[in-house]
């Protein structure tokens, strides 16, 4: 159905941010090719229009010059055949770095990264937040500091839902840490697994935030949170793969 096709509005941050990427410019062809391996188009989008080469997807991200969407937002221009970032578009991708990086590296379904592409360019007035998947030293070059301590706080609320008498497992294969390692090493090896993307607002409260994160969030063990992420398993296929393992 046509209501559930991406919007040009859901397109543009993530055409700013591969602009940035490929050094301020690109032209249109190339950046269909960026944009289909980042958001990997699924359903309507993906079929081909009817005696066209396009995808319902690739038109979208046509439209962003025939309808002069990103200039009109004062975002980027066009000249030459290829898009060109202003300082704006700029500012606009660094302001939501975290959040691309939150969105595009998490394994979220296409639907749900479209979402919430689509929520932060129509409200740029909101700071929204993300909340981290995986919180350690290996990580934390790369998100701000305000960024760590909200997802830390979020991950110490999940791990305390989740235990169930002072014990956490992995909600995937079953392995519980502190029985192998003891509790000197195996304390604080869950990872939380985000089912959904789990965003806030700077002005929201974060008590409200957990209370409606804690359905899409899972406890796994580092192991099984790989393996849902390279093969990108959505919600709707971690029982098949708890299966699988099962099996």
């Amino acid at each position: 159905m046509a209501d559930n096709r991406i919007k040009e509005s859901q397109l543009v941050l993530p055409a700013l941010y591969v602009m940035v990427r490929n050094g301020g410019s690109i032209s249109t062809s190339d950046m269909i090719k960026e944009l289909e391996a980042i958001m990997r188009p699924e359903g309507a989008d993906a079929g081909i229009i009817t005696n066209r080469k396009d995808t319902y997807f690739s038109q979208k991200v046509r439209n962003l010059k025939s309808h002069d969407t990103l200039e009109n937002l004062g975002y980027a221009t066009y000249s030459g055949g290829k898009f060109t970032v202003t300082s704006a578009g700029r500012d606009f991708v660094e302001e939501n770095d975290d959040n691309i990086r939150y969105l595009l590296e998490s394994g979220f379904s296409y639907s749900d990264k479209c979402r919430e592409f689509g929520h932060i360019a129509d409200h740029p007035e909101k700071k929204q937040v993300c909340y981290d998947e995986v919180i350690d030293e290996g990580r934390s070059v790369s998100v701000t500091s305000s960024s760590r301590s909200r997802s830390r706080r979020l991950r110490d609320a999940a791990v305390k839902h989740f235990s169930k008498d002072s014990k956490l497992s992995c909600a995937c294969c079953g392995f519980e840490f502190s029985s192998f390692y003891g509790e000197k090493y195996g304390s604080s090896c869950i990872e939380i697994h985000h089912l959904k993307p789990v965003v806030s607002y700077e002005d929201e409260d974060f008590s409200k935030t957990v209370g409606e994160a804690l359905e899409n969030l899972l406890p796994v063990c580092p192991n099984c949170h790989r393996a849902i992420h390279k093969n990108h398993i959505g919600p709707e296929d971690i029982d098949l793969f708890k299966a699988e393992i099962s099996r």
